[in-house]
């Protein structure tokens, strides 16, 4: 089965898509991608829906599939069509499925479904005659039944990111033998199985020539069947209350810890309210310094600003002074002057070496004047030493300018803030545990284990119950046997037969899935890359489980692997499933990367995905598929590529082609 193409009409996210998904047969991938939240998932569902029908349960529900942008702009329909291609007895056919929904006067959802194929033409819908309806959704359903049955369906359309769920402790084992009986074709020899047994029953109740034989015949047989009703009851229960325990198993080992768990949050919630505290006392003495920062403002901004604009102008000044004043370092004071000027003109005198009539001011006032005449003049001369000294310090007043590092402690404080009721939400949601969370979450733990435990032996009894009864029915059995008869015969060795047909199967295909899960794992497993000595299935579909052996020896616990190597299991699982299986069809896997770690990773582009079916469609985003590593890998093997866009003011979702802005090269 080859999916060409699909048309959606206002489902979802999408007001109108049509969407070409055929490829060539070298190039098997088609390449979808889109942001969270884009559509790619909605494109998952309604390929699903149009192959098996959205199930829409009431007015509510059918708007709340109507895209909400087609709302009082276009009729409201939703339209989804598929077109594909399969064999049928051998033969290629083309097929194009179209299923219609609308509400009725009454708001009932209404559905009308066609189906094309080669020209011929099978159509019905909820208003169609009961009799002509049978007859053409029985031809409908065999055809999609003969490519894909819808209980296969999600073993190759599946998200990724769930698939190591299903490794999960008592989960894997039903699960993987559901997976085996559906994919493998073995379900229907044991439903023939059943089949078999019931008619071997209604054909000895007929034989039993006594009415009270008869009737007590048909006792055991009733009591048989409601034994084993009983039983898969017991096992349900028993599975429901496994995958509790397994969804709740971390958090109730954490709560068993107990008092040690309890200091544990006690002191979590210690941390979170320091860190409370601090973030408010922070705040508080950011609110100070603002406060204390704007009272001083004209010694913090004022002051500096106005030396900074004047910084040039009073360097100018104190230079000019400076260089006054180491000229005027060889003047004398006018009083030195006088003195040493009288001493020289007396000694002068007493010598005859000058005039008597030399007066001593008139020499004084002359070497002034020649001390004056060789400094230059201070043009700055209005400034006494005071006002000097005052424009030496005024770049120092007031400091640095702290509205710098005031500014940057209110973004720090901004995001602290922004992170405050989350930390007073954390410390809430502890202090609720505290109160005795954990005793519930260990009460109905341990509740769930006792009542497995009761299960058990319910199932024991049962099954004795059922053996005993088995024996008592054979009993009638062979007396009945004592009288030939073909049919009843042939009834009696149907049973057996079938289960031994199953197992045949089972052993058949066997050594061919072993072999091929274990070159599978041995490439892709990352964390036993090359390390896996063997994989060993059971021989009984009846107790049916999966081993894996390490090259030493040692069993590798499934249950152990991590998240990333569960899902790789899981899909090397899917894979040789698929290839050894009675159908081929396509997959489409969203999510494709999970959990998956780099190596793992690299693994799937270059082991697992180009070889993985005739058609592989991958919904995923750009941190899956990185444009600048993952695609470069994956691109000789894509057909197609495309983008997904929201837009989240109309409501739709829209398709480019190309891998985010990437145009495919071919």
């Amino acid at each position: 089965m080859l999916i060409q193409g699909i048309k959606i009409r206002n489902f979802k996210t999408y007001l109108s898509l049509d969407l070409d998904l055929k490829v060539d047969d070298d190039r098997p991938i088609i390449l979808i991608g889109g942001a969270n939240g884009g559509g790619k998932t909605t494109l998952f569902e309604a390929i699903s829906g149009a192959l098996y029908g959205l199930k829409i349960e009431n007015k509510e529900h059918f708007m709340e599939l109507l895209n909400q942008g087609a709302i009082n702009e276009v009729k409201p329909e939703i339209s989804l069509q598929i077109t594909f291609v399969g064999k049928v007895l051998g033969q290629q056919q083309k097929y194009i499925l179209k299923r219609i929904y609308v509400l009725n006067s009454q708001g009932r959802p209404l559905e009308s479904v066609s189906l094309s194929m080669n020209g011929n033409m099978y159509v019905y819908g909820t208003m169609t005659a009961p009799k002509d309806r049978v007859v053409a959704e029985q031809a409908v359903n065999k055809i999609i039944k003969a490519n894909l049955p819808e209980e296969l369906s999600q073993y190759f359309l599946f998200d990724a990111m769930q698939s190591s769920e299903l490794l999960k402790k008592n989960v894997f084992q039903q699960t993987i033998r559901d997976n085996f009986e559906n994919v493998l074709g073995f379900k229907k020899y044991l439903q023939l199985k059943r089949a078999a047994e019931k008619l071997q029953q209604e054909w000895a109740e007929q034989r039993l020539e006594a009415e009270k034989e008869a009737k007590e015949y048909n006792s055991l047989c009733s009591q048989k069947e409601q034994f084993v009703n009983d039983l898969n009851n017991c096992l349900a229960e028993q599975d429901r209350l496994y995958k509790y325990m397994s969804s709740v198993e971390d958090e109730y080992q954490r709560a068993k810890e107990g008092a040690q768990q309890a200091v544990n949050v006690s002191k979590r919630i210690q941390d979170i309210d320091g860190k409370i505290q601090a973030i408010i006392g922070e705040a508080a003495n950011y609110a100070e310094n603002l406060k204390a920062f704007v009272n001083d403002i004209e010694i913090n901004v004022f002051i500096p600003k106005l030396a900074s604009n004047l910084s040039q102008e009073i360097n100018n000044v104190l230079r000019v002074k400076e260089q006054l004043q180491k000229q005027s370092t060889g003047t004398y004071p006018i009083e030195a002057l006088r003195d040493v000027t009288a001493k020289i003109i007396d000694y002068l005198k007493e010598l005859s070496l000058c005039s008597q009539a030399v007066d001593e001011e008139n020499v004084v006032s002359h070497i002034v004047a020649l001390q004056n005449a060789t400094n230059d003049k201070d043009p700055y001369d209005y400034l006494n030493d005071a006002e000097v000294n005052a424009l030496r310090e005024l770049p120092r007043k007031g400091g640095s300018n702290q509205f710098v590092s005031i500014d940057r402690k209110r973004q720090d404080m901004e995001i602290q803030l922004s992170n405050l009721d989350n930390l007073k939400t954390e410390k809430h949601n502890l202090e609720q545990i505290q109160v005795g969370g954990n005793n519930l979450l260990i009460s109905n733990y341990e509740e769930a284990k006792r009542t497995i435990e009761k299960l058990k032996t319910q199932e024991d009894n049962l099954k004795n119950e059922i053996q005993r009864l088995e024996k008592r029915i054979h009993q009638y059995d062979v007396q009945i046997q004592q009288e030939p008869d073909v049919k009843f015969d042939t009834l009696v060795k149907l049973r057996p037969f079938f289960d031994k047909v199953a197992d045949n199967l089972l052993r058949k295909k066997k050594a061919q899935i072993e072999t091929e899960m274990q070159t599978q794992l041995n490439r892709l497993l990352v964390s036993y890359k090359g390390h896996i000595g063997r994989v060993e299935l059971s021989d009984s579909m009846e107790h049916f489980n999966i081993k894996l052996y390490h090259s030493s020896g040692n069993e590798i616990s499934l249950n152990q692997l991590n998240a990333a190597s569960k899902q790789i299991f899981i899909q090397v699982l899917l894979k040789v499933l698929r290839n050894l299986g009675d159908y081929n069809p396509p997959v489409m896997i969203d999510t494709v990367m999970g959990v998956l770690d780099n190596e793992s990773r690299d693994a799937l582009m270059e082991e697992y995905f180009p070889q993985l079916a005739e058609q592989t469609i991958l919904l995923c985003t750009t941190s899956e598929i990185r444009t600048d590593i993952d695609y470069v890998k994956l691109e000789p093997f894509i057909s197609k590529t495309y983008t997904l866009h929201r837009n989240v003011e109309k409501q739709k979702t829209t398709i480019d082609k190309g891998y985010f802005g990437i145009p495919l090269n071919q």
